[in-house]
């Protein structure tokens, strides 16, 4: 036993600690709180325990301390392993916290309801992220949350006297020759206060850190030779079981060689910005009776990476004129598709009980289906409506499609405008409700003047559909909507229209512009049946031009949708 005081010790005594925690307790010395940006990692789990360490060192000589823990929440798509290590970690910080005695935030940003998985992709807005397209999911889903966050928290502390809060993360210099490209670039310092391009302060405590100091410490804190807000078993769990080794440094090491594009050792089960998730797949394999649970999440996962290049999945309509022309070519997923993404990811929240799309993203899909006109209004409640009944859809296992040039087929007339060949002024489209407005001057909307002389509904107000609000629909309106189905055919707009009646949907600050002109566009598709779901044999036949060059490209893609 005394040895191994001796070698823990002298271990320690080897560690970057003091440094770093010298470092924090400068900066909550002068006022400012310490920020960290917390991911559940290895790395931002030390960065945590060094503020609260650093904290309450500075409280015992008397000075007043914060420390705020903030963290991005990306949502359903998340490991739900890291899910539910991170909501146990954050709640054994506060626990030490209050303990003793230091004032600690906790702070927890999501992506805003249009961003999030469900929406984004299930909703026809984008693809999900593939490994040769655009990588966004990292900005949406977790740092324009964060910038907001940070943002609004800063104007707060400083109101309440405060000197400017200075963010931390757990940047390290030997993560990756990229990495530390980036850290030169920037000037990052680990000892003293740098300025980062948006003007906020910033520490990097961890910067000279390797991944053995950070594992050296959080065994440490395990053995309790350093005292901690968690013994960190579960972090050492889950790094253990992802990378497959029973050695955590190694099993670091092997998810450090298959990282995520986004940096992260586990990301979401989503994720299709590589070609395979190992770490998701080493979790299932490692402890099938643990782990199990997640083989559906990692099934529907690589039906959307192997279908990328399955272009008869995809959408044909353009939806922007361009010299009086759209073009028809492979874009978004299909509304069939998007039918049965839809289908499969409520399967698999049932089987799983992990919440792939909440009632209000439900909403939230049906009333974009609708506002594109992409299927007949209450489709996506159908969906729900039928999973809640009992029905369920297996993900189908499929090899992945090779990768082939994006068909473009031609271009359809359409004129200037969507509303080129409405000669009445009886005829009201795009942001209106003719039924609606008869109740003005009691229940119904006002009208306003756009800039450009268009006249609409004045519904303008908060964007995000609240889930109490969704639920109270999908109890007590959804089936009446749902059996009355035939009065809404003549329109697949009238499905937004309801939910704006309702007041579950509204077009954020100054965005009626947009929705006006996207409703608009939408009745003209169904005015020239260009809307829902379309034939390519259809669209061919109705190309003013084609696109020569391409000509075989079409030829295939029929016999693969045939």
């Amino acid at each position: 036993m005394s040895d191994q005081r001796i070698s823990l010790g002298a271990l320690r005594a080897c560690m970057p600690e003091e440094e770093a925690l010298a470092a924090m307790m400068v900066v909550l010395r002068k006022g400012h709180p310490l920020v960290v940006a917390y991911s559940g990692g290895k790395d931002s789990s030390v960065l945590t325990n060094l503020a609260l360490t650093a904290a309450l060192a500075v409280k015992n000589e008397g000075h007043r301390a914060l420390v705020i823990v903030s963290h991005a929440d990306v949502g359903a798509v998340e490991n739900p392993e890291i899910r539910s290590l991170v909501r146990s970690e954050l709640q054994c910080m506060a626990r030490f916290a209050a303990m003793k005695g230091l004032q600690l935030q906790v702070r927890v940003a999501h992506p805003a309801q249009f961003d999030s998985f469900s929406v984004r992709v299930i909703g026809g807005r984008a693809l999900p992220a593939f490994p040769d397209s655009r990588r966004d999911c990292t900005s949406s889903w977790k740092r324009e949350p964060s910038e907001k966050a940070l943002r609004a928290l800063s104007r707060e502390v400083t109101r309440e006297g405060w000197a400017e809060p200075v963010l931390m993360t757990g940047v390290r210099r030997d993560e990756s020759t990229v990495r530390a490209g980036f850290i030169a670039r920037r000037k990052e310092e680990s000892t003293r206060l740098w300025t980062d391009k948006e003007g906020r302060l910033r520490l990097s405590p961890l910067l000279e850190w390797t991944s053995d100091d950070v594992w050296g410490y959080l065994g440490l804190c395990r053995q309790g030779v350093i005292e901690a807000y968690s013994s960190f078993d579960e972090v050492m769990r889950v790094y253990q079981d992802a990378g497959g080794s029973s050695c955590v440094i190694v099993a670091d090491a092997e998810m450090q060689a298959n990282a995520k594009p986004c940096a992260s050792r586990f990301g979401c089960w989503a994720c299709t910005a590589v070609r395979e998730d190992r770490s998701l797949r080493q979790m299932i394999e490692s402890d099938p009776t643990r782990y199990g649970y997640m083989r559906p999440l990692a099934a529907l996962r690589d039906f959307i990476a192997h279908t990328q290049y399955d272009w008869g999945r995809r959408q044909y309509v353009g939806r922007t004129i361009h010299n009086g022309f759209i073009t028809i070519a492979a874009d978004t997923y299909s509304p069939a598709m998007l039918a049965e993404l839809l289908r499969y990811a409520l399967s698999v929240q049932n089987a799983t009980g992990i919440e792939i799309v909440s009632a209000a993203q439900l909403i939230a899909i049906d009333a974009r289906w609708s506002l594109y006109a992409l299927a007949p209004p209450f489709s996506a409640l159908r969906i729900w409506r039928e999973v809640e009944r009992g029905r369920r859809w297996q993900t189908p296992t499929m090899s992945a499609f090779p990768k082939t040039p994006v068909p473009r087929y031609g271009l359809i007339h359409v004129g200037g405008d969507w509303d080129d060949e409405i000669e009445s002024d009886l005829v009201v489209t795009g942001l209106r409700d003719s039924a609606w407005e008869m109740f003005s001057e009691s229940c119904g909307p006002v009208l306003r003047a756009l800039r450009n002389g268009r006249t609409v509904m004045d519904v303008e107000g908060w964007s995000d559909i609240g889930e109490e609000d969704a639920w109270m629909f999908l109890d007590f309106e959804a089936d009446r909507m749902l059996d009355d189905r035939a009065s809404y055919e003549s329109d697949w707009t009238q499905g937004y229209r309801t939910y704006l009646r309702f007041g579950l949907v509204q077009p954020g600050k100054g965005q009626s512009h947009l929705i006006d002109g996207i409703l608009r566009r939408s009745q003209w598709r169904q005015r020239h049946d260009l809307h829902g779901v379309q034939d390519l044999n259809r669209l061919r036949q109705r190309l003013s031009v084609t696109f020569e060059r391409q000509a075989d490209l079409f030829s295939d893609s029929l016999e693969q949708v045939s």
